[in-house]
């Protein structure tokens, strides 16, 4: 408790016990003005609580990972008495951090705020005000009031995206262009030459139609578009943050999803029909066949939750005994867990390539060196990915 606050709740309790003992009226009145007082500092907290009118506004809604995004905030008061002091606390674009703001408001006057905040990490996040603390002139009371809990408040999301690192090649040879075999397949796809035509049937599109041979043949004709297919690519993603937390725990998710965005977009500039499963707290499924289902991807491993609670190594046997016609896995994690090599030793006789990559924060877990002897002595392929190092560098160069 502060010490205006000390000396007047002492001040009150010694004007009441004055009063009761002597019986004189002057420590009454002196006691009824304080009351006053406190009343009156209530009723003004309460005053701009319900009056005060603000705007907060981001210059953008969706950046990249480590440039800052810009909070305008504007607070009115439009009355003709005085607001008093005012704290808010701001929620920034970065885990468990805030900004205080603190300031008085003369009537019919307003501040401007322009908060810089730094998007350290990739994610989604809700920012602006949270808590406006309203503290009187004599600091003898404090009134909180979350805005959150007004039903029309709504805070500003920005969603961070993980930086995008354009790879030239991978040092893994069962994804290199030259290993790709090529069927033809029937599509709608217009934007595909055509192979063949028949008799037109309900529900085809008109774009579809060929309309000079229909005119020839007196009835209508469709065409059917030939369509390139590449062998898939399962990317395994762990969705667990391992065994960091705080700071280490955002450094290994920004690694792990940067790495995993490079991924994406050099298999599918490749073509490969990429499938995408990641383990969290619940199963997720993306796929794509090129650079149009990149922005998808790209959206989901922007604010995928790391929020995976179960052993990985049964999710991932489920993954490697799949039926599905898959011609190379990639799997992503974060743990340095000794169980992936001999699951993946017994499952070579699959004989369907496996590359593993474990991402981690800018200190290397003690487990990885371990991790790494089991692989090589058993020829399987590992690379690891630290927060701060080249990207690129790493997944083009040896395991």
């Amino acid at each position: 408790m502060k010490k205006q606050q000390l000396l007047f709740w002492g001040l009150a309790v010694f004007l009441l016990m004055a009063g009761l003992l002597s019986g004189s009226r002057v420590f009454y009145v002196l006691l009824f003005c304080q009351a006053a007082l406190l009343l009156s500092v209530l009723a003004l907290n309460f005053w701009a609580v319900v009056t005060f009118t603000y705007t907060q506004t981001l210059n953008r809604t969706k950046t990249l990972r480590g440039r800052p995004v810009t909070l305008s905030l504007a607070i009115h008061n439009e009355k003709p008495v005085p607001f008093p002091l005012m704290r808010i606390r701001m929620a920034i674009a970065a885990e468990k951090k805030q900004q205080d703001l603190a300031f008085n408001l003369a009537p019919d006057s307003h501040m401007n705020f322009q908060i810089d905040m730094p998007c350290p990490y990739r994610g989604s996040y809700d920012v602006g005000m949270t808590v406006i603390d309203f503290l009187d002139l004599f600091g003898l009371m404090r009134l909180p009031f979350d805005m959150r809990l007004l039903p029309y408040y709504r805070m500003q999301t920005v969603l961070v995206y993980p930086r995008l690192v354009k790879l030239d090649r991978l040092n893994m040879p069962a994804l290199e262009i030259q290993r790709f075999t090529r069927h033809q397949d029937l599509t709608n796809d217009h934007e595909q030459p055509y192979a063949m035509v028949r008799k037109y049937r309900p529900g085809d599109s008109a774009s579809q139609i060929h309309w000079k041979l229909s005119l020839r043949q007196r009835t209508l004709m469709t065409r059917l578009y030939e369509r390139a297919s590449e062998p898939d690519v399962e990317l395994i993603l762990d969705l667990h943050r391992g065994s960091y937390s705080g700071e280490q725990a955002s450094q290994a998710e920004d690694v792990f999803c940067e790495c995993a965005t490079a991924l994406v977009y050099y298999l599918l500039r490749q073509n490969w029909h990429l499938l995408v499963t990641g383990y969290g707290d619940q199963e997720h499924h993306l796929s794509g066949t090129n650079l149009k289902d990149f922005q998808q991807i790209y959206n989901w491993l922007a604010s995928v939750p790391f929020d995976g609670r179960l052993d990985f190594l049964p999710q991932m046997k489920r993954s490697l005994i799949s039926k599905r016609q898959i011609k190379a896995r990639v799997i992503l994690t974060s743990r340095s867990d000794a169980g992936i090599s001999s699951l993946l030793r017994q499952s070579q006789q699959n004989r369907v390539p496996v590359y593993m990559l474990v991402a981690g924060p800018a200190h290397p877990d003690p487990g990885e060196a371990a991790l790494a002897a089991l692989f090589r002595q058993s020829g399987l392929p590992i690379w690891f990915i630290h927060y701060g190092e080249d990207l690129a560098e790493t997944l083009q160069g040896e395991w």
